[in-house]
């Protein structure tokens, strides 16, 4: 049995999600997390978790804002003092045989002082270590999110990417890249091509796109904007992991805004994906940009998403799940089994 020492981003589900997929894929190893914000969530599946702070990414008004996202990343930056030595104290008493950070800046940090070699594993790191044509107009914003990547989270000694873009890592000696990573509970459902179509949108920004819903024959079962009364053909849900899971295993596409993970869990059930990323989140339309590009679904950059779009994308859905057929989206057992190795150096 390896000691594994793993630091992962909080603030979002899908950090811990791909953190708890690598965990159970490895029961044979100890697991000591390192995070904050919702990293509790692993200390309930039984796992060991230090609380440490996080460096989240601002959103207000569907868009990122840098400077506030800035400005909270340097006041955060200048509490972590006392974690700095928090982490270092139990990297020392843990001695891991395997360091890893998910997007986590102490653990990454604290590895680099102790000269510890920390290994990286995300897909933040696909914009920064990959080779690809950027997607038009976005050069500021690929700017902007590609330095803050470089200057917080890239001195990892090496780079497992998951992603569900197949692109080739500018130093394969440092860079690999891998399929998503596959919570273990969505592994269970059987993918049915129902009627209905699932949507999940950030924040309560689309009021426009959800009244040019209401126009189609089809429901839509919505997640993101709380539970209200169902208006027609939408249906507004509370959050519940095994509806919500149900809903996507059935459904017929996805409408959401550009995460990594839901597109993954889309993609791994074989469901076509219409995007509508955040604005300023060079991520989330990198993913969607790319997405349309290979075939597997489509994306809009108008909020209000006009019938023709929609329209559009339902003629195509035939051909987007024809095209994820062919592709591998499940990298669980690829990535663990890299782990184990450099467990052993």
């Amino acid at each position: 049995m390896s000691r594994i020492c793993y630091g992962v981003m909080g603030d979002a589900r899908g950090h811990l999600s791909r953190a708890l997929a690598i965990a159970r894929e490895l029961p044979q190893h100890e697991f000591l997390f390192i995070g904050g914000s919702k990293a509790h969530i692993l200390g309930e599946k039984g796992y060991r978790v230090k609380d440490v702070p996080i460096l989240p990414t601002i959103i207000r008004n569907n868009r990122v804002d840098f400077a506030a996202t800035l400005a909270h990343g340097l006041m955060g930056m200048g509490r972590m003092g006392p974690a700095f030595k928090e982490v270092r104290a139990l990297i020392k008493d843990f001695d891991p045989h395997l360091i890893i950070s998910d997007y986590e800046f102490v653990t990454l940090k604290v590895a680099r002082l102790m000269g510890r070699p920390c290994v990286s594993i995300d897909n933040q790191h696909l914009l920064t270590h990959c080779r690809y044509d950027p997607p038009p107009g976005q050069r500021l914003n690929r700017y902007l999110t590609c330095a803050l990547i470089r200057y917080l989270f890239s001195n990892a000694s090496r780079y497992l990417v998951t992603s569900f873009h197949t692109l080739p890592p500018a130093n394969r000696t440092l860079t690999e890249v891998f399929p998503p990573l596959i919570k273990q509970k969505l592994q269970e459902y059987q993918p049915i091509t129902g009627d209905h179509a699932l949507v999940y949108l950030r924040g309560n920004h689309f009021v426009r796109l959800i009244k040019q819903l209401k126009q189609s024959r089809r429901q839509f079962l919505i997640y993101g904007w709380g539970e209200k009364p169902p208006d027609g053909n939408l249906l507004f849900k509370k959050t519940s992991e095994d509806d919500f899971l149900n809903d996507l295993a059935t459904c017929n596409y996805v409408i959401t805004n550009g995460g990594h993970s839901l597109i993954s869990e889309a993609l791994y059930l074989g469901k076509p994906i219409l995007c509508h990323p955040i604005k300023f989140f060079y991520e989330q339309f990198f993913n969607a940009y790319y997405l349309k590009q290979n075939g597997l679904g489509d994306y809009s950059l108008d909020n209000a998403c006009r019938m023709d779009i929609i329209a559009n994308f339902e003629a195509k859905v035939d051909q987007y799940r024809a095209r994820i057929k062919a592709g591998n989206f499940f990298g669980n057992k690829l990535v663990a089994a890299r782990l184990d190795e450099l467990t052993r150096g």
